[in-house]
C-alpha cells in the first residue's frame, strides 16, 4: 500500500534544510531521493532531513537516505536527521541506522552543529 509523501526544502543559516511528511515507501521515496540528489548534485554538501512529519519508513526509505549520506562522505559533507517519531527511530534503531546516522532531536540542533 503506498501513501503520499510531501517533500519540501529550505536553507537555515547556510544548510539545505529537507522536510518530509507522510509515508516514505517503495514507490514514494523516490521523490525523496530526487529532492535530496538533487540538492547534492547543486554543490549542497550540508543537509538536515527534518523527519518530525514522517510517518513510516519501509527498507527503500532508509536505502535512499543510505544513499544520500554516501554519497554527500565522498564529497566531503554530512547529511544528518532530525525530529524522527519514536515508530520511526525504532525502525532505524532495529536496522542499526541509529549508529550509522547522526539524530538529532530537533532541527536546530542539526542545523547548528554544522557551525
Amino acid at each position: 500500500m503506498s501513501g503520499s509523501l510531501d517533500v519540501s526544502n529550505r536553507q537555515v543559516n547556510g544548510v539545505d534544510v529537507v522536510f518530509i511528511r507522510g509515508r516514505m515507501d517503495a514507490h514514494s521515496s523516490t521523490e525523496a531521493g530526487a529532492t535530496i540528489n538533487g540538492l547534492i548534485e547543486g554543490g549542497s554538501r550540508r543537509i538536515v532531513v527534518n523527519l518530525s512529519g514522517l510517518e513510516y519508513i519501509s527498507s527503500s526509505g532508509l536505502r535512499i537516505l543510505l544513499s544520500a549520506l554516501k554519497q554527500l562522505k565522498k564529497e566531503d559533507g554530512a547529511l544528518k536527521l532530525a525530529c524522527l517519531q519514536p515508530s520511526v527511530r525504532e525502525v532505524f534503531a532495529m536496522a542499526g541506522f541509529d549508529r550509522i546516522f547522526l539524530l538529532y532531536d530537533d532541527e536546530e540542533s542539526a542545523v547548528n552543529s554544522f557551525a
